[in-house]
C-alpha cells in the first residue's frame, strides 16, 4: 500500500497522523534533511543559482564541473570521470555510445531497468551469460559488453564478484552501476570501481546515481582518460544540461560531512548486526546496510509496530514484492536497538 507523505521521509515520517520510524529508501547517509548539509547547498545555491542550462560543450565553461569531476575521479580511483544530471542518464549515455560503436551488450540477471535499452541482451541466471558471452567471443566480433549492478541483492557481485570471475574477462567491457555502492562501500566509500579495476577486465565503465548516498542530484561515469572523452563528445552528453552547479559544488565541498556520516551508518550496521539473532531471516550482502525479506506476516507485524520500510513490487507491479530494512547515518542508537528487538522477537 503507499503512502502518501507532505515532505521528505527522514528516520521518523508521519502516516495518518501517527509517527513511523522509517527503515527504508536508499539514502544511505541520511543527508536529504542533515542541516549542515542543507545549509552547505543553500550558500552553493547563493553562489552558483539553481540551474545552469547550457551544454558542458559550450564555449562558456564553469569550472566547477571539472573541479568536482577530478575530486570523483581522485576519490573513486578512475582516470577521468564525467557528471550528469541524474544516475539514469548517466547509464542510458554510456550504453547508448556502445551500442552505437557496434558492440553486442548483455545484462547480466539484475541488471538495473537504467542500463536496459532497446538492443541489450538480457541473461536469466548466470550461466545463460557465461553461454551469451562465449558466443560472442567466438563470433570475432567486437568484444562484448556486460553490464551489471555492482550491489544487486544477490550476493552474487559485491563484495567478491564471484559471478563475473566465471568470465573471460580480458575479453569484455565492464560496465556496472554502482549507485548502491558509491558512499557507502570501498574505501572511505569510495564506492566499487577500484574494485572492479582489480579484476582486469578488457575496459571498464562505472555509472552510478549519486542522489542516494550522497543526497546530490546528479549522475557521474568513471573510466579511462579516453573513454571518457568519447562519451564527452556524443551529441547524448552535449545535448544535455547538466547538473545543477550547486549540487557540483556541494559534492566538493561535503568531504568531511560525508565521511563523518558514513562513520555514523557503519556504527549503526554494527549495533544492528551484533544484536540480531536469527540474520539468516534476510538476504544480507556483508558490508551493505540493508536487510531483505520474503514474509507478509513479518512485514505486516513490522507496520502495525510502527515500522515504515521498503516493501513494494519492484520494478514494476509484475515484478516481485520486496520487503528491505534499510539502515541510515540518520538513525539513532535507540532507533537500532528498538528495531533488532522486534525483528528478534518476530523472526524467533
Amino acid at each position: 500500500m503507499a503512502h502518501s507523505v507532505q515532505r521528505i521521509p527522514d528516520r521518523e515520517i508521519v502516516i495518518d497522523g501517527k509517527p513511523n520510524l522509517y527503515f527504508g529508501g536508499t539514502a544511505y547517509l541520511g543527508l536529504q534533511n542533515h542541516t549542515p548539509f542543507k545549509e552547505l547547498y543553500l550558500n552553493n545555491v547563493t553562489k552558483y543559482g539553481m540551474h545552469y542550462g547550457a551544454s558542458r560543450n559550450s564555449n562558456i565553461a564553469l569550472d566547477i564541473y571539472r573541479a568536482t569531476e577530478r575530486h570523483l575521479a581522485n576519490w573513486a580511483g578512475s582516470e577521468s570521470c564525467l557528471t550528469m544530471s541524474s544516475g539514469y542518464l548517466a547509464a542510458q549515455l554510456v550504453v547508448h555510445h556502445l551500442l552505437e560503436k557496434g558492440h553486442s551488450v548483455i545484462a547480466a540477471p539484475h541488471a538495473h531497468t537504467a542500463l536496459l535499452i532497446n538492443g541489450v541482451k538480457t541473461a536469466s541466471d548466470m550461466d545463460e551469460l557465461v553461454q551469451f558471452i562465449s558466443e560472442e567471443i567466438a563470433r570475432n566480433q567486437q568484444i562484448p559488453v556486460i553490464l551489471f549492478d555492482t550491489i544487486d541483492f544477490s550476493g552474487q557481485q559485491f563484495p567478491n564478484f564471484e559471478g563475473l570471475r566465471q568470465l573471460p574477462l580480458n575479453k569484455v567491457i565492464l560496465v556496472g552501476d554502482d549507485s548502491h555502492g558509491i558512499g557507502i562501500v570501498g574505501d572511505n566509500g569510495n564506492g566499487c570501481y577500484s574494485m572492479l579495476k582489480a579484476l582486469q577486465s578488457a575496459k571498464l565503465l562505472v555509472c552510478c546515481s549519486l542522489g542516494k548516498a550522497l543526497g546530490i542530484q546528479a549522475g557521474a561515469v568513471f573510466g579511462d582518460h579516453e573513454d571518457i572523452k568519447l562519451l564527452e563528445s556524443t551529441s547524448f552528453y552535449g545535448g544535455a544540461s547538466p547538473a545543477s552547479p550547486a549540487f557540483m559544488a556541494t559534492l566538493l565541498e561535503a568531504k568531511d560531512l560525508f565521511s563523518e556520516r558514513l562513520e555514523t551508518l557503519k556504527n549503526n550496521y554494527r549495533l544492528f548486526k551484533s544484536q540480531l539473532k536469527n540474520p539468516s531471516f534476510f538476504d544480507h550482502i556483508d558490508g551493505h546496510p540493508t536487510f531483505e525479506f520474503q514474509n507478509d506476516e513479518v512485514a505486516s507485524a513490522l507496520n502495525k509496530d510502527g515500522f515504515v520500510f521498503t516493501n513494494f513490487n519492484y520494478p514494476d507491479e509484475n515484478g516481485p514484492r520486496v520487503s528491505r530494512l534499510v539502515l541510515s547515518a540518520y538513525h539513532k542508537k535507540e532507533d537500532i536497538q528498538k528495531l533488532v528487538a522486534i525483528v528478534n522477537t518476530l523472526t524467533d
